[in-house]
């Protein structure tokens, strides 16, 4: 009983709460940009109020938004994704203001938080790299993958990725034969997946039910979605328990790799163990043992390490594989040259005894390739197709931009623009432009930029060319359909690629 004639204090109180709540939501979003400052801000916007910013432009089709704004801004300019203030800046811009920065750890990769659960806290992609002591751990560990996937191990591996490249086709022709179509993106997917699986965990450590199902979908799906871990209830809890099942084989796997080198207690070999013995036939052998680059990795490390390759390879590699296939049936003056240069190279093995023979000593990419207008195919597919626009990192100090770009506050994000150089090539599909070209990384930046340049480049790029190989030599591929939808930024097939494949 109050006071007569007194009225409740709730709704009152209610609206002096929602009046605070509202005044710190404008301040967050609005008071780094319009607070005084010595030095100027890149130009931009900070986009719809109430946190939103630009928040659905970037989760929607990037690449447009991303266009435009460089069309107003210039090189770079600023914009706001849930009330965190992002800066865009173009490679011209990187490789100027922020390159050095990058190189000496002196730029925190920064990621949504389901991808680091899901890709764990030892992927190199979330580790500070270049030189310098924050960036040690990065650095042994990009060395001991670097030292285990050299061009001859990889070379050794062909006969295999061409067996696996040659299964998935030959099911899809089986299933155009019993459906009249088939699906393309599911048997890309199971190519990165068993190529990546039996190159670690050898042809014996992987189990058949495990790699056919379609994991690298409930991985990407886990990885876009919110990072709450309701097991089968939730995207990410699915996502969870596929890493959870990679997790055991490779702890399982690793276990008798370190005993095959002679290990004590899962502790590393030293590198003199003796090349040749059961431990050398599996990537993960050659991590396991302790050399000049330091220890070998742990489970925990060869864990994370395995999800990060799946999912980098299903994003890069069999994204890529779907896009070079619809690009050249759009475009068959350039499939039949890459037919008659395929052939060629399947009359060389059929007399030589072998593709990886008639391959010989060369790389994957460089002036030596036996394929140059196949590898220049893959190359403009990346440039079209890359399938991450940006890489966020965040920045420590200060950094001017220079040359009118302005200045990025300390603890800012920086989203560096990737694609936006080789699109201004425009947008015809043209793998002449890069004859007689070994693409930097600065051109083709779907394998990443900086310390954080992919280490399964060579792998991806053999891959994609054994692909190919296969289909142009020994099938017949027609597209249905090449409609595609947005999912989160990432532009993907209708119905996973619909085509028809007969030998």
């Amino acid at each position: 009983g109050g006071a007569p004639g007194s009225k409740p204090e709730g709704p009152g109180l209610l609206v002096t709460g929602g009046a605070a709540a509202l005044l710190a939501v404008l301040v967050v979003q609005y008071w780094p940009v319009l607070r005084p400052r010595r030095r100027p801000l890149p130009p931009g916007s900070s986009g719809l109020p109430l946190l939103l910013g630009h928040s659905l432009q970037l989760l929607g089709d990037v690449g447009p938004f991303m266009r435009r704004m460089h069309e107003r801004y210039g090189a770079a300019f600023r914009c706001c994704f849930f009330g965190a203030h992002v800066v865009v800046v173009n490679m011209e811009v990187y490789e100027r203001a922020l390159a050095k920065l990058d190189s000496t750890a002196q730029l925190a990769p920064l990621w949504p938080t389901g991808f680091q659960r899901l890709l764990g806290d030892n992927a190199l992609q979330f580790l500070d790299g270049g030189s310098g002591p924050r960036g040690g751990r990065h650095r042994r560990l990009k060395r001991k993958v670097i030292d285990a996937l050299t061009a001859s191990e990889l070379r050794n591996f062909l006969p295999r990725i061409e067996a696996v490249v040659r299964q998935e086709f030959e099911a899809m022709a089986l299933e155009t034969e019993a459906n009249g179509r088939t699906a393309l993106m599911p048997h890309a997917m199971r190519i990165v997946k068993q190529v990546i699986l039996e190159l670690i965990l050898g042809p014996e450590g992987i189990r058949p039910e495990e790699y056919l199902q379609e994991t690298s979908e409930i991985l990407l799906a886990g990885m876009i979605s919110a990072p709450v871990d309701l097991g089968p209830l939730s995207a990410f809890g699915r996502a969870m328990g596929v890493k959870r099942g990679y997790q055991r084989d490779v702890e399982k796997q690793m276990r008798s790799a370190l005993q095959s080198i002679g290990a004590p207690n899962g502790a590393a070999a030293d590198c003199a163990v003796a090349e040749g013995g059961a431990g050398t036939r599996t990537l993960l052998s050659r991590l396991a043992k302790e050399c000049e680059h330091g220890a070998g990795l742990s489970v925990a490390e060869m864990q994370d390490m395995l999800v990060s390759l799946l999912f980098g390879g299903s994003l890069t590699t069999g994204e890529t594989m779907q896009w070079m296939l619809v690009e050249l049936q759009r475009h068959r003056e350039w499939q039949e040259k890459l037919q008659e240069e395929q052939l060629r190279l399947a009359s060389a093995a059929a007399s030589q005894g072998g593709l990886a023979a008639a391959w010989g000593s060369a790389p994957p990419e460089g002036s030596r390739t036996p394929c140059p207008e196949s590898l220049a195919a893959c190359y403009e597919t990346l440039r079209l197709h890359c399938p991450i626009d940006v890489v966020l990192r965040r920045v420590e100090e200060g950094v001017d931009l220079g040359e009118g770009c302005g200045t990025v506050p300390a603890g800012w994000w920086v989203a560096v623009h990737m694609t936006e150089r080789g699109l201004r090539q425009g947008p015809a599909f043209d793998p002449g432009r890069w004859a007689g070209v070994r693409a930097a990384a600065s051109e083709v930046t779907a394998f990443g930029l900086g310390p954080h340049f992919c280490v399964g480049r060579q792998l991806a790029l053999w891959e994609l060319q054994i692909f190919l190989h296969v289909w142009l030599t020994e099938f017949d591929v027609e597209v249905l359909s090449d409609e595609t939808y947005n999912l989160t930024g990432l532009k993907r097939f209708k119905d996973g690629l619909p085509v028809a494949v007969r030998r």
